[in-house]
């Protein structure tokens, strides 16, 4: 499930989820940090950087601004930017000393380290990172010890669920059992209980919670709010892949419709095409492509470059995906025809589709223009267009 539900996040950046902006970094000082962490009951993700260390603006560039890190970060953690040489850090310098930049931190609200990593990580990873610190932060085996032997305190319940959450284990049955003995639904105690339990959107907790969804709201926030259904929706479509069940991703889009309706045509898109990929079905895929590079990232020439290029590399062989590969590809050099490498792409996606002059014309173009932007990319291009040309 969880390869699948990777899939479905990161091979066509999908998790469009409420939080756009990216990572939302704590502004006050180490000590308030723990104490926010204490009283939300969240780890602590410190970025231990220095100011002249290329892989960690690369990060700050391109990863902690994603929107898929930004719902993740932004929901489980408080995020803590620590320039490691400035003075006003010493303190948290001599505690937490590091040996490489940048070094990415996991810390419980007690000031323990639960996880460190050294070194940049891309968006994929840098989330995964943060999964296996929640896991390793909570593991499940005592709570169950204690439910087992009839423990039903209310705290003790919401523990052992969001452990079981957070270590990717079976947990709807505890929630959904614990759920039915409460008489009163409408209690803040109970709208976090359902709000963390509703995972899926293919479960009765996940009505429970759009039913609620004013008083949640109120309770915690829009965003948390729309994270939640947008993950739940995810969920289920990822269990209809695994499952090989249209019925279950028929019942993910509608669900998102009815719910997020924001977001509804893109989730709808996206995991359409998800769907076809694993199942190698490449006419719904390039049906269901050709419509998200239509609506979803017309006139974003970088997307829909890097778009073409996934397209191509996964139905290499299908014409139809191609054919959309095609279109994506003409759209970025509409939008922009100044970066060699969207016509270094055209070129990649015309001598799959077997069209040798095509490739050609757009191989030499993307020449001429890497000569005077990117000359080290000239000798790749070069072989490229010979190889096109002893084909020929």
């Amino acid at each position: 499930m969880k390869r699948i539900l990777l899939l479905l996040c990161l091979c066509y950046g999908i998790a469009d989820q409420a939080a756009a902006q990216g990572i939302d970094f704590f502004k006050g000082d180490w000590d308030a940090a723990l104490e926010m962490a204490r009283s939300q009951d969240k780890l602590i993700f410190v970025d231990a950087y220095a100011v002249w260390c290329g892989p960690c603006k690369k990060m700050a560039a391109t990863v902690f601004p994603d929107e898929k890190v930004g719902a993740f970060y932004n929901r489980n953690f408080v995020s803590v930017k620590m320039d490691m040489e400035a003075p006003e850090n010493a303190v948290f310098r001599d505690k937490y000393p590091v040996a490489a930049f940048p070094t990415l931190f996991f810390i419980d609200a007690a000031g323990e380290v639960v996880q460190s990593l050294k070194g940049a990580l891309p968006v994929d990873q840098f989330i995964s990172a943060g999964e296996k610190a929640m896991a390793l932060s909570e593991p499940s085996e005592d709570y169950a010890e204690q439910y087992a032997g009839g423990n039903r305190d209310a705290e003790l319940v919401y523990k052992y669920v969001r452990a079981l959450i957070r270590n990717q284990e079976p947990h709807l049955k505890v929630a959904n059992d614990y759920l039915r003995t409460q008489t009163d639904l409408e209690s803040r105690s109970s709208l976090q209980f359902i709000l963390l339990a509703a995972t899926e959107a293919d479960s009765r907790i996940f009505g429970m919670m759009t039913e609620r969804r004013a008083a949640i709201i109120a309770m915690a926030s829009a965003d948390l709010y729309y994270s939640q259904v947008y993950s739940a929706c995810e969920a289920t479509a990822a269990k209809a892949i695994e499952y090989s069940s249209p019925e279950l991703l028929a019942e993910a889009t509608a669900k998102m419709e009815a719910n997020y309706p924001e977001k509804a045509k893109k989730f709808a898109y996206t995991s359409e095409m998800a769907y076809a990929k694993a199942h190698r079905d490449g006419k719904t895929y390039a049906r269901a492509a050709r419509a998200y590079a239509r609506d979803i990232i017309a006139g974003d020439a970088e997307k829909l470059n890097d778009f073409a290029l996934e397209i191509a590399n996964t139905f290499a062989d299908d014409q139809r995906a191609l054919e959309v590969a095609e279109y994506a590809a003409n759209e970025a050099i509409r939008h922009n025809s100044d970066l060699f490498q969207h016509y270094y792409t055209l070129a990649i996606v015309e001598k799959k589709m077997g069209n040798a002059k095509l490739s050609l014309a757009a191989a030499r173009k993307a020449l001429v223009l890497a000569e005077t932007t990117m000359p080290s990319a000239v000798k790749m291009l070069t072989n490229f267009i010979e190889e096109l040309e002893k084909e020929g």
